[in-house]
């Protein structure tokens, strides 16, 4: 992927009949936004933006605010997708933003996970130190053709490219970059306690030796040979970050109950989906389409009627939670250690937490590892205030007693949330009381 610099020099060459005024003076309207060139022609240009899908009216309406406080005429139009276009007059040319998802299935959360995993450590191996948003991320689109051996393999590399490039596209972007240089300053001060030979972003692959399982975002290697993964959350500074995320169609396979999890399928349709006339295979590839459409009209004829149902299935589905991990202790505490632990008897993981441009460490995983050899019972629950928090008390012989703070919930954009989630819903645990 070009620098900034490089782009719009291309950008340049490529619209001839655009004054180099006005094209500078455009591209830094809409900056950070970057675009590629769709077709160019004497009068007219098509350019497109993109960004992830669910975000994608969003930077419509943030690069219409940037053209508007820089005084450009422009008009919106229908054309050009979904999402419509954004044709703006620069002299005597017309240039037409068009807005498309980025490939791959993208996900906001995904981009702004990145953002303080990836800029860091780019920024660490290049023994640069960021105090201002714009500077840093000037740097990171000045990195296409220097890795600093932060990627794994090319494959991270090339996602790599393509999260930086779309990283001003999230609607976090200021906070998630500030949340970066807090991240930074806490590698740089780890490596005053303890050299650092090399950081890695544990994107999809893990370094060599390390576990494909390890909840680490990064692993940084010592200069001593040792290796620590690092768990990065973000958010405010008094709230909970879940520590594990996971679905329960998933969690009903790793805890080994696939008996339990057919029954919950069956019980979702035959309360839920089957009362609003949908077939039993509605969420099949082939199917899904239409029954989104049947789920939203009938939303939208009978609005509080289709929380009650939601609300229902919620029910539902957090008592068969509640259930599987009552069902036998030795399950439930294999679970833990294997999928919200992950333990590695190598690599040892640390929980760090970036509060704008502060961080501090979470010590949740570590209390609960060390009371997990302990456990002599365990009892799951209903929180008596909220419809989706669910908690597991964990008590050893002499009555001490850490509790887990647990939810379920819809996770998706509409309209694929809530019922046409299906049973599928999202699981966090967000760490003990």
């Amino acid at each position: 992927m070009k620098s900034f610099k490089a782009f719009l020099k291309e950008a340049q060459n490529r619209i001839r009949t655009l004054d180099a005024a006005d094209q500078t003076k455009f591209d830094k309207a809409i900056a950070p936004y970057v675009y590629d060139i769709k077709k160019s022609g004497r009068s007219a240009t098509t350019v497109i933006v993109r960004s992830p899908g669910e975000e994608r009216e969003n930077v419509k309406k943030d690069i219409e605010k940037k053209l508007k406080a820089a005084k450009y005429d422009f008009e919106q139009s229908r054309s050009g997708g979904s999402t419509g276009s954004t044709i703006v007059e620069v002299g005597d040319h017309k240039i037409q933003i068009t807005y498309k998802p980025i490939s791959g299935g993208m996900s906001e959360t995904t981009l702004n996970a990145t953002i303080t995993e990836l800029a860091p450590a780019l920024a660490f191996m290049a023994n640069k130190k960021f105090t201002t948003v714009k500077k840093f991320y000037d740097f990171l689109l000045s990195t296409s053709d220097n890795r600093y051996g932060v990627y794994v393999n090319d494959r991270d590399a090339e996602a790599g490219k393509k999260f930086i490039m779309s990283m001003p596209s999230s609607s976090l972007f200021n906070d998630k970059m500030e949340n970066a240089i807090a991240i930074l300053k806490y590698l740089y001060d780890l490596n005053s306690e303890t050299p650092i030979q090399q950081v890695f972003w544990g994107y999809r692959a893990k370094p060599d030796n390390v576990s494909a399982t390890h909840k680490g975002d990064l692993f940084v290697k010592f200069t001593n040979g040792n290796m620590l993964g690092v768990s990065l959350k973000a958010g405010g500074e008094k709230t909970k970050e879940p520590q594990l995320n996971t679905y329960v169609n998933k969690f009903f396979d790793d805890i080994g109950f696939i008996n339990e999890k057919n029954a919950l399928m069956d019980k979702v349709y035959q309360s839920i989906h089957s009362k609003i006339g949908l077939p039993r295979d509605w969420d099949s590839r082939s199917k899904k389409s239409d029954s989104i459409e049947t789920i939203e009209a009938f939303k939208n004829e009978n609005p509080d009627e289709y929380e009650k149902m939601y609300d229902d299935m919620l029910e539902i589905i957090r008592e068969s939670l509640i259930n599987a991990v009552n069902k036998d202790i030795s399950s439930t505490i294999d679970y833990i250690k294997k999928q919200i632990l992950k333990k590695d008897d190598f690599v040892p993981l640390i929980v760090i937490k970036a509060v704008g441009k502060k961080y501090s460490q979470i010590t949740d995983e570590d209390d609960l590892g060390a009371f997990i050899p302990q456990v002599s019972s365990i009892e799951a629950y209903k929180s008596t205030s909220s419809k989706q928090n669910w908690l597991i008390d964990l008590e050893d012989s002499s009555g001490n007693k850490i509790t887990m703070n647990m939810s379920v919930r819809s996770n998706k954009t509409p309209p694929q949330n809530k019922i046409a989630q299906g049973f599928n819903l999202a699981i966090k645990f967000n760490g003990i009381s």
